[in-house]
């Protein structure tokens, strides 16, 4: 059965097409295969060159709320959830080497999630801990969690307000939702590792081309020409996006397919803000295909995972063709131009999740081609660290290699700041802009972009926070401002503050007075399974920052025989964006993101290399700086009363209120059924481990079989609320799959109204057979 319109997808790509990189270029690619150093602990004795590994995996369900939710990552108060296109998952792999007597294990675990943040990351730390059994092997320095950074999820987990401003405020029910399916996740993986046979893990690593185009390219080529020169194709052009996929493929011994990780950086931006459907987006799409290609059962204690995780994604777009629009197009949503910029077409059920479609489908068939001829296996065993580090004030070693008008007025300069976004962050992205420009600097700011800018926070301060921006955030903003220099801000260089995010929430209703808007101090973390290291960072790191941390990290690790490094970017927290200090300059969005000053890539390659040295050299992981006192309650909260069932009886709840046709023929265009049902509030009961939807197929024994849920790309639930007779419908549309048989079908729904769970069954109707037309 062919569900899926490859032909279509493989279609749209940039013309001239892109070039594979330059032998030149490939060299930061390739494998160190450097000399051991016999003073390097990692990796080191009988160890260095095992071979075997355990390891296992297990999926969980972390879709939120699909009605009267905000939505993560655009920051559009208006995007607000009103159904489903696909559910969200959290896949868990444990790997373990045992060698040399040696028991060690690492825990990785990929989100299809907008942001990642410290209170997912604290609750799941929480739950271990208090777990008798789980707490004797995992902690915050062996479990490292990764956001996809799908902009189509729901919103609200963080604690720290700030994140809460454009959101609408915290939302427990969302946050319960991810914590719950990550632990159901790690514990199927723990519980499958018991009784695992040992494996290899096969490494591969290739690019992707037509994945990604540069979507800030003024800063981007602000970086040296000489350093932008080292990464071209064969024909000479720039490649200025992470094109390189790395890939692991778990096996065990007897050749049974356990898992496969990939790290590629991309945005999860092919759904645009416009969409108030939850999705994966591109990445969630490229899991679905590869994992249906193994037959992976999401109900089950044990199957396969595919994971794709996100790397340095942060000035990577997926919307090829985003550089050739106007601004005023970039600004339009509704455009043809803007709508089409990924290569959605216009007779598309919907274009917004074609893009992502034709995104995540080039994902899939290059991790599976990798998949295949995956030959390298990982040598070595499994190491962890971390580390947190508070970044408001890090005194960073004095760079030298930077031009006089990046260096600060004297060498007491090179330090991070308290945190604070620039007014060009209020611009917004290529892939979603706000009311504002990018590029706005100290010294060609306009009025006009200031002030809105300014009103962007106070209207979305008011709206997220309830109330008005208290006037030390007005107080505090601008460029050599005597109070923001006695306030810690001075050192922002280039940035205008718009929004000093290191202040103390004014809310009165928080239940930690004195809690910054946004965290400070952020967690590092390094593990090393074989010869592959994995950075987790929180932030969104550019294509450039990225390479220097990959070689820098190398630097240090290749005589321990690490080969190869990735960077795991939105893990374990979130705070906005990293650039080099030559891309900060020209405050782009992501430099007027990259919150805590000039010198962030240069901190952060600083401490990283402080882990990476104790870690190759075997002494304890130690580090200036102390544990946050994390927090566990946010200022704001989502009202629970927000989920009205509207004025149905009762008895009414899951009745059929828009009938299928009696049949449908399957012919060249594609065939959309549509039921409604009179529905309560999907916040009643988020179908956790199961489906608003249900197609069933009616089989030669007269059973209903179900072929597709709410899981799958072709189904969609829509929740309309307030209709003529006061009564909710749900709206599920199933666009019946190419290569769909023709049978006897019917929909069934299953939900909750405040007075308890109500389902609904459509009378059948029929595929008819493509011969049949004109019969």
């Amino acid at each position: 059965m062919n569900h899926f319109p490859e032909a279509s997808a493989q279609a749209v790509t940039r013309t001239p097409g892109e070039q594979p990189l330059s032998a030149q270029s490939l060299v930061h690619y390739q494998a160190r295969n450097a000399s051991r150093d016999p003073g390097a602990v990692l990796n080191s004795g009988s160890c260095a060159n095992n071979i075997n590994f355990s390891f296992a995996t297990g999926i969980g369900d972390i879709t939120g709320a699909a009605a009267d939710s905000s939505m993560a990552g655009y920051a559009d108060q208006a995007q607000v959830t009103t159904g489903l296109v696909d559910r969200q998952r959290a896949r868990a792999f444990i790997i373990r080497s045992q060698c040399a007597g040696r028991d060690r294990r690492v825990v990785l675990v990929q989100t299809d999630l907008g942001l990642m943040f410290h209170s997912v990351a604290q609750g799941v730390a929480d739950a271990l801990a208090g777990d008798a059994e789980l707490s004797r092997f995992y902690d915050f320095g062996n479990v490292m969690i990764n956001a996809s950074h799908s902009h189509a999820t729901a919103a609200g987990q963080s604690h720290f307000d700030a994140f809460h401003v454009l959101t609408g405020g915290h939302d427990a029910q969302n946050l319960q939702a991810v914590l719950d399916g990550i632990l159901v996740a790690i514990r199927k993986a723990h519980a499958n590792l018991a009784a695992a046979q040992p494996g290899t893990i096969r490494f591969n690593q290739a690019e992707l081309l037509n994945g990604t185009v540069q979507r800030s390219l003024p800063a981007y080529l602000n970086n040296p020409e000489q350093e932008r020169a080292a990464f071209v194709d064969t024909v000479g052009l720039e490649v200025r996006t992470n094109r390189m996929m790395s890939l692991l493929r778990l096996d065990r011994l007897d050749g049974t397919p356990v898992g496969m990780i990939n790290w590629y950086a991309i945005h999860g931006t092919s759904i645009s803000q416009l969409n108030t459907q939850l999705s994966g987006d591109n990445k969630g799409y490229a899991a679905y295909r590869f994992e249906r290609d193994f037959g992976t059962d999401y109900l089950a204690a044990e199957t396969f995972a595919a994971a794709f995780m996100q790397a340095d994604e942060g000035d990577a777009s997926p919307n090829i063709f985003i550089t050739d629009l106007t601004e005023p197009q970039l600004r339009d949503k509704s455009s043809p131009e803007f709508q089409a910029r990924a290569g959605g077409r216009p007779t598309a059920f919907n274009r917004d999740t074609e893009n992502a479609l034709i995104s995540g489908l080039k994902q899939y068939q290059h991790a599976r081609g990798l998949y295949d001829d995956a030959t390298e296996l990982l040598t070595g065993e499994v190491h962890s660290a971390a580390l947190f580090v508070d970044f408001t004030g890090v005194p960073v070693d004095a760079p030298q290699d930077y031009p006089a008008t990046l260096q600060p007025a004297d060498a007491s300069g090179f330090t991070t700041c308290r945190h604070a976004l620039g007014v060009s962050f209020a611009g917004g992205a290529e892939d979603g802009r706000g009311p504002s420009a990018e590029g706005g600097t100290c010294t060609n700011t306009s009025d006009q972009d200031a002030e809105s800018a300014q009103q962007f926070i106070a209207d979305a301060f008011e709206a997220g926070m309830a109330g008005a921006l208290p006037p030390q955030f007005a107080t505090l903003t601008g460029c050599n401002n005597p109070a923001l220099d006695a306030a810690g801000y001075a050192c922002h260089a280039e940035k205008p503050v718009l929004f000093p995010v290191a202040e103390p929430s004014p809310s009165a209703n928080t239940g930690n007075p004195g809690q910054a808007l946004e965290p400070g101090t952020l967690k590092l973390q390094l593990f090393v399974i074989g010869n592959l290291a994995i950075v987790g960072l929180p932030w969104e790191v550019t294509t450039m920052a990225g390479r220097r941390l990959r070689n820098a990290l190398l630097d240090v690790l290749e005589s321990a025989g690490v080969d190869y490094a990735v960077i795991s970017g939105l893990t374990n927290g979130y705070i906005h964006y990293m650039t080099t200090r030559e891309e900060y300059a020209t405050q782009q969005y992501e430099g007027a993101s990259t919150v805590f000053g000039p010198w962030t890539h240069e901190a952060v390659q600083q401490e990283l290399l402080r882990i990476a040295t104790q870690l190759r050299d075997g002494d304890a992981i130690s580090s200036p700086f102390a544990n946050p006192a994390f927090r566990s309650a946010a200022s704001t909260l989502i009202n629970p009363a927000i989920a009205s069932d509207g004025n149905a009886p009762e008895a009414a709840f899951g009745n059929v209120a828009q009938q299928p046709e009696a049949s449908y023929q399957i012919g060249p265009d594609r065939v959309l059924v549509t039921a409604r049902f009179i529905a309560g509030h999907p916040r009643n009961d988020l179908r956790q481990e199961s489906s608003y939807i249900f197609v069933e197929r009616e089989d030669a024994l007269g059973q209903f079989q179900v072929v597709q849920t709410d899981a799958d790309w072709f189904t969609r639930l829509r929740y309309e609320q307030q209709q003529a007779d006061g009564s909710n419908h749900a709206i599920v549309e199933w666009l019946v799959p190419e290569g769909t048989p023709p049978g006897v079908y019917r929909i069934r729904h299953e939900g909750a109204s405040a007075g308890g769970p109500h389902s609904g069954i459509t009378n059948t109707f029929e595929l008819l057979p493509c011969e049949a037309v004109g019969a």
